[in-house]
């Protein structure tokens, strides 16, 4: 730790980073309840009702744990790295939650388990393709995945927020972003592809949901190594000028079409 570092805010950081990241998979639901001895037992640790309003309220808080490393490091390419993690955060959060409000006007509620009880006959997919595409596109830049990694772009930042960290804080970092990964594939398994229903396949309702989530994982590698990492400036604009007003088209389009 640097001399002229502040170093119980340098120690908070990675915990703040890695606590919400944990708190905010608690509420993914991983299939139906199952009986055990004739008990009923939910596949989740906590049953929210208002579980999406809670995954990104406590999502959200995960951006103060970049912002502090930044701050708190007392390096250039740290502080670098803070600020692009906040303003990325907020450009990309504003997309990410149109288009899960879309998804919200079709269920009528905020449970998770409720928005996949919904797509019984079919996925949301189907019928929301734009809202998947943004929320999906919004999910990357907000787990800071290529080619949105704008806020620890090795080129440019060395290792940007984190450059000053070493050891487990170091990998804190790391598995909070991971877990944030696992849990945004989650969160569009059960949004748009149907969570654990099978729709007529003949596997264990858990087994599907793993899939899917699996599936966007590697979807996620494969961008990782498909696509270059884009300018800081594109990255701004295409959330705020591209994103933003496609998802607000959506909703305004899926919000008429419920009324009538």
């Amino acid at each position: 730790i640097q001399s002229s570092a502040d170093k119980f805010l340098f120690h908070l950081a990675p915990a703040i980073v890695v606590f919400t990241a944990i708190v905010t998979f608690a509420v993914i639901p991983f299939g139906e309840p199952v009986k055990i001895l004739g008990q009923e037992i939910g596949l989740w640790v906590a049953n929210v009702n208002i579980g999406l309003l809670f995954v990104f309220a406590i999502s959200g808080m995960g951006v103060y744990g970049m912002v502090l490393a930044g701050l708190a490091s007392n390096n250039k390419y740290s502080l670098m790295g803070g600020l692009r993690s906040s303003a990325q955060m907020i450009s990309y959060e504003l997309t990410l939650g149109l288009a899960a409000l879309s998804i919200i006007v079709l269920t009528g509620s905020l449970s998770l388990i409720d928005m996949v009880n919904s797509q019984a006959l079919y996925p949301n997919i189907l019928i929301q393709p734009l809202a998947f595409l943004m929320f999906f596109i919004a999910g990357i830049a907000e787990t800071n995945r290529a080619p949105f990694d704008l806020p620890e772009a090795e080129q440019e930042l060395v290792a940007g927020f984190h450059t000053e960290y070493t050891g487990m804080k170091f990998a804190m970092f790391f598995m909070g972003e991971y877990i944030n990964m696992v849990t945004m594939s989650a969160l569009v398994t059960l949004l748009f592809l149907g969570g654990w229903n099978t729709y007529g396949v003949p596997v264990w309702p858990i087994l599907a949901f793993s899939g899917k989530v699996l599936f966007l994982l590697c979807v996620f590698i494969w961008l990782r190594s498909t696509y270059p990492r884009i300018r800081y400036d594109r990255l701004m604009t295409f959330g705020w000028k591209v994103l933003v007003p496609l998802s607000l088209l959506n909703l305004l389009i899926t919000s008429t079409l419920v009324v009538l």
